[in-house]
């Protein structure tokens, strides 16, 4: 059936990805719309000779919840968490096929506070002690976080060159100086930005076209494309790109252009991902690629389990519960 031309447009997401945006989760940030000098319109972008583009990406899994109770301190219990985090890149050029470079993974076990558990290594497994993980409710999660960021840091750095594009998939609040150019690909909008005139702007792109820059704070210059498969309506394929502000307007005007013209061809496919097209292909298959690094979470939480019964704590055996990992909080 065809939509009604007059209704609303309707942009179906699934739901295991979080909700779309909310109105009442407004920027804090001070926005400035006027920062290009260019009219508020559709900007089409100035041709670029295609180059390559390094796609990066993380992932995270939470295999177990600990509780810990110290010898001595039973009214003390210590939560800590048992995880694995892995971060690579997907270099695709202009010919040739594309290539996964710089993979890499840590398993971890983290508590909150100062004392470190230590879980013997066994069945295929073996876990670093780090602790110092915020007390509250979602510290743990944060620290996770945080931990798979400095990861996807590490092969950013490793990968980036003044020749190629690097595409992180997200926000850019963790990179400092690339050794080349660096855009942050937003796939999902949890915020409205812009004020209603140039919000009107984003709803009017046509696929490979992209709004005027606009700064967000101090520290990120952005801008909103749109990638093909999902029609031209509403904010169906719109993506938000953004780069440090540091760059400056003229680069950050060449490399809003070159992403404006390059990521339309790795748009993701309806078919084969919930979160396509603004899930770009190489990320898609880099995800993939990473979860299998990261091994069978059923098996990693037995292998958990078997290693918490010789657990210590700071050289002190300790007593370990186990619980099972929720998956929405990995």
């Amino acid at each position: 059936m065809e939509p009604d031309r007059h209704g609303p447009h309707v942009l179906v997401a699934d739901p295991s990805y979080g909700q779309g945006i909310d109105p009442a989760e407004a920027e804090t940030a001070p926005v400035d719309v006027a920062v290009e000098g260019r009219p508020w319109r559709p900007v089409v972008p100035t041709p670029c000779t295609p180059g390559e583009l390094a796609f990066i990406d993380g992932a995270q899994q939470i295999e177990a919840w600990l509780t810990v109770t110290p010898d001595g301190r039973p009214e003390a219990p210590l939560p800590a968490a048992a995880f694995a985090i892995a971060a690579g890149a997907v270099l695709a050029g202009p010919s040739g096929p594309a290539r996964v470079a710089g993979l890499r993974s840590r398993r971890l076990v983290l508590t909150v506070g100062d004392r470190r558990l230590e879980l013997p290594p066994g069945g295929g497994f073996a876990w670093e002690a780090r602790c110092g993980a915020p007390g509250e409710a979602a510290g743990i999660a944060r620290r996770v976080g945080e931990m798979r960021q400095q990861l996807e840091l590490a092969v950013a750095e490793e990968i980036a060159a003044p020749d190629r594009l690097v595409v992180l998939d997200g926000r850019l609040s963790f990179i400092r100086d690339a050794g080349g150019p660096v855009v942050g690909a937003i796939k999902s909008h949890h915020r409205m930005y812009l004020p209603p005139e140039q919000a009107r702007v984003v709803v009017a792109l046509g696929v490979g076209q992209r709004t005027p820059l606009f700064a967000i704070g101090d520290d990120r210059l952005s801008w909103y494309q749109r990638l093909p498969g999902v029609g031209t309506a509403g904010w169906a394929g719109i993506l938000r790109g953004e780069v440090a502000r540091s760059a400056g307007v003229a680069e950050a005007v060449r490399l809003a252009d070159r992403a404006a013209c390059e990521l339309p061809r790795f748009a993701g496919r309806p078919h084969r991902d919930a979160r396509a097209p603004q899930n770009l292909s190489p990320i898609a298959a880099l995800e993939a690629i990473l979860r299998r690094r990261m091994g069978e979470r059923r098996l990693a939480l037995r292998a958990v389990r078997r290693a918490a019964l010789r657990a210590r704590l700071d050289d002190v055996p300790a007593g370990v519960g186990v619980a099972e990992a929720d998956p929405l909080a990995a």
